[in-house]
C-alpha cells in the first residue's frame, strides 16, 4: 500500500523517494500494514451490520424476546368492516338429539327428508349454512354399530345422496380417531395407516355423494380437511375453488381454508390474511367473513399456550374477538382462563358465550362441566357432561374426563371415610353417577355400607363390583363376608369358583375357599383346598394343611 508524499501530497507509485518531487517515503511496515487492512474490514462489518439493524431490525431485539419473534399483526383489514355478534341461525339441540334419535331408530325415509329440506333450504338462501352442515355433524360419532347403521341407510336408499355423505362424515371423524392427537414421531404406522384407510372410505362416500347433488357444502368442508391432512395441496386448492365457485359467502368454506393453510399446516399468517382480504368483497352479505381475520390471532394464541405466555394468549383472543365473535375464540380463551390461570368465572362467561354461538359442540359442554366440576357445581357439571356425550356417543376425550371425575370424587370419600361413612357414601354416589363403569366406586360404597351394618345395600354393590370388574379379588371377599352373615355356603362357594376359574394361581382364594368348606364340614375339599394355597406359597396354607392333614 503506497502513502502520500509528505512534500508534494502526491502518491508514490514505486518504494523509496517521491516518484514526483524525489522527496524520500517512508516505507510501510509489515504490522502497520495489516493493522491497516483489519481496521478496513471491522469498518465494513460494522457500517454493513447499522445498514440490517435499520433494515431488519436489531437482532438482539429478537432473542430477548422469544415469544414475540414470530407474532404476526393484520395490517390489511379495511376500516369499517361490519362485524358479527350475533349467534349463528342453526339447528336447536334438541333437534340436533331428535335426528339421532331417528338414525340410532332406522328411520331412514324421515332423515331422508328433513336434511334434503335443510340443503334445499341452504341452496335457496345460502345463509342457512350452519342448518345443514350442524345436521350432518350429527353422524361424526365412531361408535362401531353406526357403520352398520349407516350401511343400512345406503341400502335403503342408494339414490339419495344424504346417507353417503352422512357416512363420510363417519369415517372422517373415525380417521382422526385412528390417528389420535399425538405428534407425528409418536405416531405409529398402524395408526397412520388406519387414518389413510377411512379417509378413503370417506372420500369415495364423498364423490358419490357430489355426483347426485353437487352443491353439498359439509362435502366440500370435509374433502378440504382430507386433503389438508395428507399432505396434497393441489387437490386442496381445487376442492377450495370448486366449493367458492358454488358458495362464494360461505363463512364455513372460507373459515376451513384459514384451518388448512395455519403454519402448523404448512401455509403462512401472510396466506391467510390475503385470503381474508379478497373475502372482505363479501363481507356486506355475509358480515361474519370478517372474523376470518380473528383467525391469525387465534392460531397465535395456541402457539403462545404452547409457549407458556398465558397473558400473551389471552390479549390474541381479544384481537381475534375484535374482528368478530366465533365460538373458537371465546372457547380458546376459555381454555386459558380456567386451565393456565386460574380464573374459572371469566372462563365460565367466555364458554357459555361460545355454546350460545354454537349450541351443538360437544367440546363446548365438555369444558363447562370441567369449570362447573371445579367449582363443585357437580349438578351442572353432569348435566354438560351428559350433554356432550348426547351429541357425540363414545367420544374419547369426554369418555376420559367421565373417568377421571368418577375418580376424583372417589377419593374424595376416601378423605372422609375413617371419620364419617355417611359422609363418603354421598361422594362415591357423586362417583358412581359420574363413572357408573368403574367397579371400584361400587365396591367402596359397598365397603362403606358392610361398616354400617346395611347388609342390604352393601350386596348389591359387591355384586355390581364383580360384575363390572370379574377379576376384583376384594368383592369376592366382601361378598363372602356379607354373605357370612346369613351362613350362605352354597353362594359363597359358588362365588369362589367363578374367581377361581377366572384366576386359578390364586393363592389367597384357595384359602378362603377352604375356610368356607370348613363352614360347610367339607373336610375333605376344605384340605384340599389348603394344599392348592400351600402349593401356590401362601404360608397361612401350608400351616393349616399341615396342622389337619393328619387329622381330616
Amino acid at each position: 500500500m503506497n502513502r502520500p508524499c509528505p512534500a508534494c501530497g502526491n502518491y508514490s507509485s514505486v518504494p523509496g523517494d517521491c516518484s514526483f518531487c524525489g522527496t524520500p517515503v517512508e516505507k510501510e511496515s509489515g504490522w502497520l500494514k495489516s493493522l491497516l487492512i483489519t481496521v478496513v474490514i471491522i469498518g465494513a462489518l460494522i457500517s454493513g451490520t447499522v445498514l440490517l439493524i435499520n433494515k431488519f431490525g436489531n437482532p438482539l431485539d429478537f432473542l430477548k424476546n422469544s415469544s414475540r419473534k414470530s407474532l404476526y399483526t393484520v395490517t390489511r383489514a379495511s376500516e369499517g368492516l361490519p362485524v358479527s355478534r350475533d349467534p349463528n341461525d342453526s339447528i336447536t339441540l334438541d333437534q340436533f338429539i331428535g335426528l339421532r334419535e331417528y338414525f340410532e331408530n332406522q328411520q331412514f325415509e324421515t332423515l331422508n327428508s328433513i336434511l334434503e329440506g335443510y340443503q334445499s333450504d341452504f341452496e335457496t338462501n345460502a345463509g342457512d349454512e350452519y342448518r345443514v352442515y350442524d345436521a350432518f355433524r350429527v353422524f361424526a360419532g365412531t361408535l362401531p354399530i353406526y357403520e352398520e347403521l349407516l350401511d343400512s341407510w345406503v341400502n335403503y336408499s342408494p339414490e339419495r345422496y344424504a346417507p353417503y355423505l352422512a357416512r363420510a362424515t363417519y369415517y372422517y371423524s373415525k380417521a382422526w380417531e385412528s390417528r389420535g392427537n399425538r405428534s407425528a414421531k409418536d405416531t405409529s404406522e398402524e395408526q397412520f395407516s388406519g387414518m389413510r384407510f377411512y379417509f378413503g372410505q370417506a372420500a369415495d362416500d364423498i364423490d358419490t355423494a357430489l355426483n347426485i347433488n353437487p352443491n353439498l357444502l359439509p362435502a366440500y368442508y370435509i374433502q378440504i380437511g382430507i386433503f389438508n391432512s395428507i399432505g396434497d395441496n393441489e387437490k386442496e386448492d381445487r376442492s377450495l375453488r370448486d366449493a367458492l365457485e358454488i358458495f362464494p359467502g360461505s363463512f364455513l368454506i372460507r373459515s376451513r381454508f384459514m384451518w388448512a393453510k395455519a403454519p402448523r399446516w404448512g401455509g403462512t399468517y401472510r396466506e391467510m390474511e390475503s385470503f381474508a382480504k379478497e373475502a372482505e368483497q363479501y363481507a356486506e352479505y355475509n358480515p361474519e367473513l370478517t372474523a376470518l381475520y380473528g383467525f391469525i390471532y387465534y392460531d397465535q394464541s395456541r402457539r403462545m399456550v404452547s409457549r407458556k405466555d398465558y397473558k400473551k394468549a389471552v390479549e390474541l383472543c381479544n384481537k381475534a374477538l375484535s374482528f368478530g365473535d366465533n365460538w373458537l375464540f371465546y372457547k380458546q380463551r376459555a381454555n386459558v382462563y380456567y386451565n393456565f390461570l386460574e380464573d374459572s368465572q371469566t372462563a365460565l362467561a367466555d364458554i357459555d358465550r361460545a355454546i350460545l354461538l354454537r349450541p351443538t359442540i360437544d367440546e363446548s359442554y365438555r369444558l363447562r362441566a370441567k369449570i362447573y366440576f371445579h367449582d363443585d357445581d357437580l349438578k351442572n357439571a353432569y348435566d354438560d357432561l351428559l350433554t356432550a356425550e348426547l351429541i357425540k356417543p363414545g367420544d374419547r376425550k369426554t369418555q376420559e374426563w367421565r373417568a377421571w371425575a368418577g375418580k376424583n370424587l372417589m377419593q374424595r370419600g376416601h378423605k372422609v371415610f375413617k371419620e364419617d361413612l355417611n359422609a363418603a357414601i354421598e361422594r362415591y354416589n357423586h362417583s358412581i353417577r359420574f363413572d357408573p363403569e368403574a367397579a371400584i366406586a361400587y365396591y367402596w360404597r359397598g365397603v362403606a355400607y358392610y361398616r354400617l351394618k346395611q347388609i342390604d345395600s352393601a350386596q348389591p354393590d359387591f355384586q355390581k363390583s364383580i360384575d363390572l370388574d370379574p377379576h376384583h379379588f376384594d368383592s369376592y371377599l366382601m361378598m363372602d363376608y356379607v354373605l357370612l352373615e346369613s351362613k350362605q355356603w352354597d353362594d359363597i362357594i359358588g362365588y369362589w369358583n367363578q374367581f377361581l376359574d377366572l384366576e386359578p394361581d390364586h393363592a389367597r382364594a384357595y384359602l378362603e375357599r377352604a375356610g368356607t368348606h370348613y363352614h360347610r364340614k367339607d373336610f375333605a375339599s376344605s384340605l384340599e383346598d389348603l394344599k392348592a394355597a400351600c402349593n401356590l406359597g401362601n404360608d397361612e396354607g401350608c400351616n393349616r394343611y399341615e396342622q389337619y392333614k393328619d387329622i381330616w
